[in-house]
């Protein structure tokens, strides 16, 4: 069979079924407790955490683990967007962001917000240009833009927009389902998000990467697992496999 559609998900590689197999015996209990079969999970817990770190460039300490991609956008932005509220309530996106950020940027209007949309060429393609004097804008909280659309393919000119948000002193969050896993990503970035059902990882896995010194805070109820980032249990052997 040839296989398509691999932008929308890839079956669970070989690999990552051998080790979500050997993590449902020794990842199964609670990292946050401290009997021994716990400190097993945590320890698993931490050991896929460095090492999706090291993938996309970032400390141990800055990777949480969400329940998708798309849960990892929304914390995100909405995270991002509440951390930055003194600066101002205005988001900057691209045409073809993924629905999970217009989604987001939807509610922020509803909220109050602004949201600027910057079009796309005819191949898809975000002028760079016109997304840094919209970055450039006062009030301006965030910018999002990701790293290939997931679509058409096209990739999107990060490295150029992330400079122009360096210079304004704008976040910009990076929706790299598309590409992590798969091409090198670009630096600059102050937020990413991640899926591993995208890189023949299993489904139900998201990852949101917060760099330090980047004003986030959470939109939903604060708990204490994953940094208080993301609610919820950890399902250790999905990330082992991830």
């Amino acid at each position: 069979m040839a296989y398509f559609d691999a932008a929308s998900t890839e079956p669970l590689h070989p690999q990552a079924r051998e080790a979500l197999i050997a993590a449902l015996d020794a990842g199964w209990a609670d990292p946050a407790r401290l009997y021994g079969s716990a400190r097993r999970a945590r320890m698993l817990l931490e050991q896929a955490r460095e090492e999706i770190g090291a993938v996309l460039g970032a400390r141990a300490d800055e990777v949480s683990f969400t329940s998708s991609g798309t849960q990892a956008v929304h914390l995100g932005v909405l995270g991002a967007l509440a951390g930055r509220r003194r600066a101002g309530r205005r988001l900057v996106v691209s045409a073809v962001e993924h629905s999970s950020v217009l989604h987001a940027a939807a509610l922020h209007e509803r909220d109050g917000g602004t949201v600027e949309t910057v079009g796309v060429g005819r191949t898809g393609r975000v002028d760079a240009g016109a997304f840094g004097a919209a970055v450039r804008a006062e009030g301006t909280a965030l910018a999002c833009l990701q790293s290939a659309n997931h679509e058409v393919g096209t990739v999107q000119p990060v490295a150029e927009a992330a400079a122009a948000c360096a210079e304004a002193g704008v976040p910009l969050l990076v929706d790299a389902a598309q590409t992590a896993g798969r091409l090198p990503l670009p630096g600059g970035w102050s937020v990413l998000a991640a899926s591993a059902h995208k890189w023949g990882g299993p489904a139900g896995v998201g990852v949101l990467v917060v760099r330090k010194g980047t004003r986030w805070r959470g939109p939903l109820p604060e708990d204490e697992r994953e940094r208080r980032r993301v609610p919820g249990f950890e399902n250790v052997p999905a990330v082992v496999a991830a």
